[in-house]
């Protein structure tokens, strides 16, 4: 009753000092949902003090009032409203760093943030789809242009402006034995049953409540488990520890995400840019699977990476058919210090196009590898002279491309 009362009195007052200290009161509710209409409220006051407690309410524990803030941010016209946007883009949220993104894009266009393309511009390399949705419909609002290969994919896929049909892959099944007739009604309903048990809601809901214990074991089981069930609502949980504090978690979490039907490209593209190396290179497997030339410019800069396996998978990853946009690249892996890398590479090479040597791509790596004739080994200048020598005019290497043999040095 008295708090009924209080709230019949704030909504009839215009007495600002009042005002202000029953939002303050607010703020300090155990409930998330008050806190965040409180902050809400806090946004139309002009008084320091409420700015101060729209700051402070960035680093609530609740997502839903920390995105309050964020909104309530962009009426605010204190010097530091910029720089704390920019810092809730790295917020731990997805949906914090997708409300910052939307707040910078409108800030943009109304020519309140001078650098928000460039802020933007870094959203896209976010792990979470939608931070990377609203980043590049801000982008695109503000007339950005992207000024590489690798920027414009990020924006395309972000967008869903694909030129080709970008699924899923395809679900990997083990290979049925030769001696074993598993067509049966008896193996029919067999599977039945155990598709049935992976889903049931009992089971489903004690993994998820596994998956987000705090038994770092138990986590990562459970999420294996999940990754076996077909039911949509485990794919949106199992995104959500895409972005887990701990690597672990997220590689399973990769892993049980890489081997489902509903998977799709754009939810793993942030695994990518992941700081462990495991979690990387499950994610470049997965897009060996769904070859597409749209992807490849975001596994080119990977041929590159510290890591040799990631280099290979890369490397694999980008050979497929037709994929010309990946020969410039793949023609410098050739040279790299690791053999199973070169290998791939060549192998690859023959894929997208057995006369690759004649291809444009082959000419425009000319520069990059005349480049490495000063810094490269001694022993390694032979087989990078010998490529050299190969690309040019069809009539200047008809030997070599009539050659499938030839030695680049990938050979054991």
């Amino acid at each position: 009753m008295l708090s009924s009362w209080w709230y019949s009195l704030r909504l009839k007052s215009t007495n600002p000092v009042l005002a202000s200290w029953w939002g303050n009161l607010r703020l300090k509710s155990a409930d998330p949902g008050v806190r965040s209409r409180a902050v809400e409220n806090l946004s139309s006051s002009w008084h320091s003090r409420d700015t101060e407690r729209v700051f402070a309410s960035l680093r609530d524990e609740s997502p839903q009032v920390r995105c309050a803030a964020v909104r309530a941010l962009e009426k605010s016209k204190h010097p530091d409203t910029l720089k704390s946007l920019v810092g809730a883009l790295n917020d731990r949220a997805a949906e914090v760093r997708e409300a910052a993104a939307l707040v910078l894009s409108r800030l943009g266009q109304a020519g309140k943030a001078k650098d928000a393309a460039g802020v933007l511009t870094r959203c896209l390399r976010d792990p979470e789809p939608s931070v990377r949705r609203a980043a590049a419909g801000g982008l695109r609002a503000l007339g950005w242009r992207p000024s590489t290969r690798e920027e414009a994919a990020r924006f395309d896929l972000a967008l869903s402006n694909t030129a080709d049909n970008i699924t899923g892959a395809p679900t990997l099944a083990p290979d049925p034995s030769p001696e074993t007739n598993t067509n049966t009604a008896f193996h029919r309903r067999m599977r039945a049953e155990a598709e049935k048990e992976k889903n049931d809601p009992a089971k489903v809901s004690a993994l998820l409540a596994a998956a987000h214990g705090s038994d770092l074991l138990a986590r990562i089981s459970a999420i294996h488990d999940l990754g076996q069930a077909t039911a949509r609502v485990v794919t949106e949980e199992l995104l959500k520890f895409i972005c887990d504090r701990e690597p672990e978690v997220r590689l399973a979490a990769v892993q049980a995400l890489s081997i489902r039907a509903d998977t799709l490209p754009a939810h793993l593209l942030g695994a990518l840019e992941d700081s462990n190396s495991d979690v990387r290179l499950t994610a470049v497997r997965y897009f060996a699977r769904v070859p597409n030339r749209q992807i490849t410019p975001l596994l080119l800069p990977l041929l590159t990476n510290s890591v040799v396996n990631i280099r290979e998978a890369a490397a694999t990853a980008i050979g497929f058919d037709g994929n010309t946009g990946a020969i410039e690249d793949l023609v410098v892996a050739l040279m790299d210090d690791d053999a199973q890398v070169r290998q791939a590479a060549h192998q690859s090479l023959n894929r997208i196009d057995a006369n690759w040597l004649a291809s444009d791509g082959a000419k425009a790596a000319r520069p990059r590898l005349e480049s490495m004739l000063s810094t490269c080994q001694q022993s390694d200048v032979e087989r990078l002279r010998q490529l050299l020598d190969s690309i040019g005019p069809r009539e200047s290497y008809g030997d070599a491309l009539s050659a499938p043999s030839a030695d680049y040095g990938y050979q054991g």
